[in-house]
């Protein structure tokens, strides 16, 4: 298995509790990395009616890239497609899905990180997977414009919280996430989770790990260095 950065930025040791995970992955199912891809429908906005079967790739490549413990690599998806690599798909509920939807993988149950199709993996993550494993809360990041908020451009989501899918009547994912009581990514791995426009547009990568581009300017319409770099 290659080496790779823990949470703090040195080399990743084998301890006594990875040790741990790691056997209890070998004996359950391994985490879950879950996005959703569906074709541009009346609900969908301007900036995110180009999504196609590329860019789930390009994320789980970087997944595969930054994870050395095993994952499943899940889509959420309208209709079947055609993937290059292992990735499992899974048909959506709504046959015209909305933004709203991105609560069904919460039917899952098991251990998961949840992104969005245009975000960036520009770092190890076992210690994000590790708190999926092992904490009790789902996380989110603060939305970067309104801090007394929530967003969900990535949530960590520990198993056991099928009931945000049983309980949800349809309405808006980031309201029904924010009475969820979640935890603040930003607490838990500060400079990690960030936003492009808000904390790296002219700025430099330095511990992120995951970048996330919400609304407008999408990754494939910029020319920073590191999203060639990262975004393949």
């Amino acid at each position: 298995m290659r080496q790779a950065e823990s949470g703090s930025g040195g080399r990743a040791l084998m301890n006594p509790k990875r040790v741990l995970l790691r056997r209890i992955m070998e004996l359950n199912d391994p985490i879950a990395i879950v996005t959703l891809l569906w074709d541009a429908n009346p609900h969908s906005k301007s900036f995110s009616s180009m999504y196609d079967e590329s860019w789930v790739e390009k994320l789980f490549r970087g997944c595969h890239r930054n994870l050395t413990q095993p994952f499943e690599f899940i889509c959420f998806t309208d209709r079947e497609r055609d993937f290059e690599e292992p990735i499992t798909q899974m048909q959506m509920m709504a046959s015209v899905p909305s933004y709203a939807d991105c609560i069904e993988p919460y039917k899952l149950n098991r251990p998961m990180i949840l992104m969005g199709l245009d975000t960036i993996i520009t770092g190890n993550i076992d210690h994000l997977a590790d708190y999926c494993l092992t904490a009790e809360n789902i996380a989110v990041p603060i939305d970067p414009y309104k801090p007394w908020q929530v967003c969900n451009g990535v949530a960590l989501v520990p198993a056991g919280h099928h009931l945000v899918y049983d309980n949800w009547a349809g309405q808006n994912d980031m309201d029904w996430i924010a009475q969820q009581g979640p935890a603040h990514i930003d607490a838990l791995f500060p400079g990690q989770v960030l936003s492009y426009k808000v904390h790296i547009r002219g700025a430099e990568l330095d511990d992120a790990r995951i970048v996330y581009f919400h609304g407008q300017q999408k990754p494939h319409e910029l020319d920073d260095p590191w999203i060639a770099e990262h975004w393949s």
